[in-house]
């Protein structure tokens, strides 16, 4: 420990302030990062509570002409999320353009043919560019469907055939999952969210830290300085990865604090997510941030120029998200404790389980997280390796 201090108070301490209070005092790096830190998580719980409302508010309106024919047919029909109002006469497209989702007409002959074991017809009138047409007409279906059923085993029964010929099985759905598999699907995408959130709070100081200040001249200046290489690209990568890391805390806390407001139990989850878990979140991320940090600290040096670093950091921050999603939405089971190693995948997988609830391995979140800081020593080697080449500086 007295190394490490005595390391910390001397030339490299004094190199990872400087570094620091430089990057904090860019104002636009700093509204970036706290921007889209708290944009991301008010948009998943307006997503979530939109959709929410849409599904349980909406009411689906359904016209029933010639409905006095079958008062059954209506009494029926009518429930949670759909009216069934019975009309005498009206036209199909005048309904539909009014306040109507769909229209259901029942044939001149339905009585008829019904009494005599034919196939009386009904006739659905819909707008199929609407979206509340097709989410009454899907309801409408589920509704007619036990009826149907419910009269095919009549008229079973009427001809002196037993109901059960006609079904050679029953099929029952038994939903085993639990709040936290159903907590999984529905925030399958945050855990990738706020992993780019890292690369987006650190973009702009990676790349003033970087490819600004070799534009401005300064970065000559630092490297004329009796410090190793080293020690100069591990100061920069702890800079920026603090903006990265502060972005990443932020997204956290504020998914947090806006839990409560998602309908979380009539989506059949519970707020998994607490003060210890948010600590536990934020400390997985830090190895992480570092390795993202120094990432784009090299793609930044080799870079011809300040808007050549912008462009390729701007490419970097999106690809992890695509690849996370596309791990998700394959076929490759990630169970395997193999794959926790893998730095991105680790800390998704991690994520995940925090956010519902579930317990993390922690010999395999050590492990995950000493691999990330071994590719964060390789890379800042290699940094410093590229600060001894005077092409470097030499770029514009």
């Amino acid at each position: 420990m007295s190394f490490l201090k005595q390391w910390l108070q001397g030339p490299m301490g004094a190199l990872v302030y400087k570094e620091s209070l430089e990057a904090w005092r860019d104002k636009r790096a700093l509204l970036t990062a706290v921007t889209f830190a708290l944009l991301f998580p008010v948009m998943i719980t307006g997503t979530t509570v939109f959709v929410f409302k849409v599904k349980s508010e909406n009411e689906s309106r359904v016209a029933l002409l010639g409905g006095e024919q079958v008062p059954l047919l209506a009494q029926r029909l009518a429930g949670d999320q759909l009216r069934v109002d019975v009309l005498q006469e009206g036209e199909p497209s005048a309904l539909l353009a009014g306040e109507y989702d769909l229209v259901l007409q029942v044939g001149e002959d339905f009585v008829s043919q019904y009494r005599e074991f034919g196939v009386p017809r009904l006739y659905v009138y819909m707008d199929g560019a609407s979206k509340d047409a097709s989410r009454a007409r899907r309801q409408l279906q589920e509704r007619l469907a036990p009826l149907q059923q419910q009269i095919v085993q009549q008229r079973a029964i009427a001809r002196g055939v037993a109901p059960q010929l006609l079904a050679p099985w029953r099929l029952e759905v038994r939903d085993i999952s639990t709040p936290s598999d159903r907590g999984k699907l529905i925030l399958a995408s945050v855990p990738a969210l706020l992993i780019m959130t890292l690369f987006v709070a650190s973009l702009a100081t990676a790349v003033d830290a970087s490819a600004g200040e070799r534009e401005r001249l300064s970065l000559e200046n630092l490297l004329m300085q009796p410090l190793p290489p080293w020690q100069v690209v591990l100061a920069k990568t702890v800079a920026v990865a603090s903006m990265g890391w502060l972005g990443g805390v932020l997204s956290v806390c504020a998914l947090t604090a806006l839990m409560p407001v998602m309908p979380l139990e009539e989506l059949g989850m519970h707020q998994a997510s607490s003060l210890s878990g948010v600590v536990t979140m934020g400390l997985l991320l830090m190895p992480l941030a570092l390795l993202v940090a120094v990432v784009q600290l090299l793609l930044a040096l080799g870079s011809k120029s300040f808007k050549d670093a912008q462009m390729r950091l701007s490419i970097l921050q999106v690809a992890p998200l695509f690849m996370l999603m596309a791990l998700d939405m394959s076929q490759v089971q990630l169970d395997k404790p193999i794959w926790q190693l893998l730095p991105l995948v680790g800390q998704q997988q991690w994520l995940k389980a925090l956010l519902v609830g579930d317990v993390v391995s922690l010999p395999m979140v050590l492990a995950g997280s000493v691999v990330s800081l071994l590719l964060v020593a390789v890379f800042v080697l290699i940094g410093a390796r590229a600060l001894r080449r005077e092409s470097l500086l030499g770029a514009t």
